[in-house]
């Protein structure tokens, strides 16, 4: 006997017998397409593979230069600090202000996103940003520069949870892995690659030189926003899902059962393959700012509290913002540290070249990015295969395993290989091995959000960086004093023992994660509808 209920986030992603009456993919015509697409023109969903591509790139650059404008100082705190006086110690605080700030905007920048549409809030935002980014170049004091923090966090918050809904808006739910890959690649290279070039700008122009430069980039990224960004906000009806139990497939019973309950959106039949559907405006209609907010959309007031609220209500959600505060943690000690570790004897490198430490941090997030996106998605695909073509978003985190190994031996190299005084080779070389972890965190943290909690992962996503904010923020307000107090090497034991522990609750989450969301269906059904959520 199955349950009434369905469970949120298992879908009938693989139509093993063919005999779903619902669209399927174009290359591989056994892949039942989760969300189904509709019939409406506008419907992101049925876009061409041109015009997707070309708006998930315009994301995707707005989002690395934004990344770029927060972290681009990070190699000249030793010279900010000698030019105006405010220490290292202040310099990781401000970060640590930032990235707090950066998780409490979302609620502000999330609800215009969702409510008003994705192109407006892209461009406010980097407008913004840009304004903030040139006034940093004139901060002088302590207070002033944490001001400038608070603000820069708020204005760039949509880079932490705008993306992966613009991500979700356009592409399914087997595609979605690959994409998330690539946004954590933009985003953390951003966040990586910006440094090395201003590392040797802050050396031969002056640290204030980086922001000046910024400023002119982000004036670029906003004619680019505005030209080439397509609004993709569609209010999507899911009465017609593909919720399914593992059994659909293989018991009559369940399947009538299922017809019935899905209005016969899984009816036996010939499979078909979706169509793409060519734009219908023109292109000035697409350069408009308004009239995209369907009249059924919840008010954004109503909304603004709903990412706490998840918090305590689903623990896929505490967990997604577990992984996630687990690796900015990680990421801000690594950038709190790296200055003061390469800085200083017996390294003494300079601005320039404790930025070139960055190019290992790239290479590492690639390789994470691979393993976390591609790669998940196919192993996703393959379990469901195995799985009577039913997918559950645990099937995902499997590829936490290499984390569980890479994190800790990343840390002992880092961290405490640098107490050692080994050569600078492997300190960058474990600066490596942690960097592969960070975007396998981001992604499979956000991706299983969007698998599970669909009709609200635009608030989900909230809840996750809210977490993710307020533990990055504890982080990168006690680096310095954790390291001064426990010294480097102790340091870097407690964190790659913190690591092991966020991790292995993703390893937990494999074993009781469906019977969390089978726990709290109910509940999560009966808030989708409270609140009237859908897609939007």
């Amino acid at each position: 006997m199955t349950s009434e209920i369905p469970i949120p986030g298992t879908v009938q992603l693989v139509d093993v017998q063919g005999i779903f009456n619902v669209k399927h993919g174009q290359q591989s015509r056994d892949i039942v397409l989760v969300p189904q697409p509709t019939n409406d023109p506008g419907d992101p969903l049925r876009w061409t593979s041109q015009r997707k591509t070309k708006n998930i790139i315009c994301a995707m650059v707005w989002c690395f230069f934004v990344a770029g404008m927060i972290s681009g100082l990070s190699p000249a705190y030793i010279l900010i600090e000698k030019d105006t006086g405010i220490s290292i110690a202040d310099l990781s605080t401000g970060n640590g202000i930032l990235f707090l700030f950066l998780g409490w905007g979302t609620m502000i920048t999330q609800c215009l996103a969702l409510s008003n549409g994705r192109r407006l809030t892209l461009l406010v935002s980097i407008v913004l940003t840009t304004a903030v980014t040139l006034w940093t170049a004139y901060v002088q004091t302590r207070g002033e520069f944490f001001a400038n923090r608070i603000l820069l966090g708020i204005v760039a918050s949509p880079q932490e949870t705008l993306i992966e809904v613009i991500i979700g808006d356009l592409f399914f739910t087997h595609d979605r892995g690959f994409f998330m890959g690539a946004y954590s690649w933009t985003l953390w290279c951003g966040a990586f690659l910006t440094p090395v070039a201003s590392g040797y700008v802050a050396q031969d122009l002056g640290w204030r030189w980086i922001q000046y430069i910024l400023t002119f980039i982000g004036a670029g990224v906003t004619v680019v926003t505005f030209f080439f960004f397509e609004e993709t906000m569609f209010y999507r009806d899911h009465h017609v899902n593909l919720e399914s139990n593992p059994q659909v497939t293989s018991d009559k019973k369940t399947n009538e059962k299922s017809i019935e309950r899905e209005d016969n959106s899984m009816s036996p039949s010939e499979p078909s393959a979706y169509d793409e559907q060519e734009s219908t405006k023109t292109y000035l209609e697409k350069l408009k700012f308004w009239g995209f907010r369907d009249p059924r959309q919840p008010s954004t007031f109503r909304l603004f509290f709903l990412p706490i609220q998840l918090l305590f209500m689903f623990p896929g959600m505490s967990f997604g913002g577990l992984l996630v505060g687990g690796i900015l943690a990680w990421y801000n000690v690594v950038g709190g540290s790296l200055a003061l570790i390469l800085g200083n004897a017996p390294y003494n490198f300079s601005a320039n070249n404790i930025g070139l430490t960055y190019l290992s941090c790239v290479v590492g997030v690639t390789i994470g990015c691979f393993l976390s996106g591609w790669m998940a998605d196919t192993l996703a695909l393959r379990l469901a295969r195995r799985n009577g073509g039913v997918m559950e978003p645990e099937q995902r985190l499997w590829t936490c395993l290499i984390a569980l190994v890479m994190h800790p031996a990343g840390c002992l190299l880092y961290g405490v290989g640098a107490s050692y005084h080994i050569h600078w080779f492997g300190v960058v070389f474990g600066l490596c091995l942690i960097s592969i972890t960070l975007p396998m965190g981001a992604n499979l943290a956000f991706t299983y959000i969007l698998d599970t909690y669909k009709e609200v992962s635009g608030e989900g996503l909230v809840s996750a960086i809210l977490i993710r904010n307020m533990m990055g923020f504890a982080f990168g307000y006690a680096v310095v004093p954790m390291i001064n107090n426990l010294s480097l090497r102790y340091a870097f034991v407690l964190i790659a023992i913190l690591g092991l522990a966020v991790w292995c609750t993703a390893i937990v989450m494999i074993y009781v994660g469906k019977s969390l969301r089978r726990g709290t269906a109910q509940s999560y059904w009966n808030l989708v509808e409270r609140y009237g959520a859908k897609a939007h």
